[in-house]
């Protein structure tokens, strides 16, 4: 067990990071937290645990040096959700394209209209993770997320 959660942080100076792991130093034996920058292009960093988790002066204060933010070691990782998105963005754009060029009506339009709407439901599902995952409301804004489908397709008639 360590001392501190997988998860998600927020640093005193406003970054986020994600704690993915522990490891010892091979010299020392010293617990080391690894963790990933969740901004710009991230990046993979060690930090002593010791450092990890003490106080800082900030304008005359003691505040933690990391904040912990959302828990995520009990499901995906914000760059697995968002490489999820950005697959489902590509089925969905295939899928849109395709659908153009099939009968309307035909099983073929049927079962990719169905798609569609499924891989809607599950982008939406996993922007709203994201979304409820991150406190931070800039944090929302900076995630790669695509609007519901909104283009016109007709729907099979009864």
């Amino acid at each position: 067990m360590h001392p501190i959660s997988l998860g998600v942080y927020r640093h005193y100076k406003g970054n986020l990071y994600e704690v993915i792991g522990f490891a010892k130093h091979s010299e020392t034996t010293e617990d080391m937290v690894i963790y990933k920058a969740l901004y710009d292009d991230g990046g993979t960093w060690v930090r002593p645990l010791s450092m990890w988790s003490e106080l800082v002066d900030v304008e005359d204060k003691k505040v933690k040096r990391f904040e912990f933010v959302a828990d995520v070691s009990t499901g995906y990782t914000q760059h697995e959700l968002e490489e999820a998105i950005r697959s489902i963005q590509s089925t969905l754009g295939k899928c849109e394209k395709a659908i153009t060029k099939l009968r309307f009506g035909s099983s073929s339009y049927t079962l990719t209209k169905r798609r569609i709407e499924a891989l809607n439901i599950t982008l939406s599902l996993i922007e709203g993770d994201l979304k409820s995952r991150y406190t931070s409301e800039s944090l929302a804004n900076e995630l790669i997320l695509r609007p519901f489908f909104d283009k016109d397709i007709p729907l099979m008639e009864k």
